[in-house]
């Protein structure tokens, strides 16, 4: 095959890499390529967001600065923030056009994949063309928070009670905190479609699973939660 025009092995390649391609493996890639296009992005927000909240709350403000934490998050998150808390209007704007450009070449080489996966699919089951339209709604939608294990897969997080949780691939980890128990207790965890992770642990190995949540922003940014509306609470340094 070595002796094949360049030309020729280019085609056999693009052929092959079509055949193998699927609507799960498209999602999977431009969810890890749009979250490392906007990770330093959501570090700038979240740098420049905090001395307008630290103002807010030295002026008196706090529901000021809780909505505009939430909207912060809301924004990383890549979900729409309707009315910008008023200091925040003209950084929110910056980031949203900076965010665009970012994602803009990972979107249309992605698209490309779900239009050339098409052409080539015309006896595709009904599923995947269906499948195929979720995921490029996905896409064209600028979303980004959905897939993130590779901000907390591999690694440990700590609370600020001194809890280590720590994530494992194929949704197991374990849990250590030793002035419950002093060994590591396993537990399970799921990441959802709108990207929070749910875990069901036990505090002791016998005792009955509970539900915690935590929100993976980036490589540096992490919060914890008892519910899903409120995944609030600042994790320590990732190891």
């Amino acid at each position: 095959m070595k002796h094949l025009p360049l030309a020729l092995l280019l085609l056999v390649s693009f052929a092959t890499c079509s055949l193998a391609d699927s609507p799960e493996a498209i999602l999977k890639d431009y969810r890890k390529q749009a979250s490392q296009a906007v990770e330093r992005l959501n570090q700038s927000l979240e740098k420049a967001a905090t001395p307008l909240i630290t103002k807010l709350v030295s002026s008196g403000d706090t529901a000021g600065a809780e909505l505009l934490t939430s909207q912060m998050k809301a924004k990383i998150a890549g979900e729409p923030v309707a009315a910008p808390q008023a200091s925040a209007v003209q950084l929110f704007s910056l980031y949203d056009d900076a965010r665009a450009k970012a994602l803009a070449p990972v979107q249309k080489s992605s698209i490309a994949r779900i239009d050339g996966l098409l052409k080539t699919a015309g006896g595709a089951k009904l599923e995947t063309v269906t499948e195929l339209g979720k995921v490029r709604e996905e896409i064209e939608a600028g979303k980004v928070s959905a897939s993130l294990d590779q901000f907390f897969v591999g690694k440990s997080f700590f609370t600020k009670a001194g809890s280590e949780y720590h994530f494992n691939k194929e949704g197991t980890g374990y849990r250590l905190q030793k002035m419950d128990f002093e060994d590591k207790v396993p537990f399970t965890w799921t990441q959802r479609s709108d990207g929070i992770v749910e875990v069901l642990q036990r505090k002791q190995p016998k005792a009955v699973p509970t539900a915690t949540f935590f929100r993976f922003v980036d490589k540096k940014s992490a919060y914890q939660g008892d519910s899903d509306t409120n995944i609030s609470t600042p994790l320590g340094t990732v190891k």
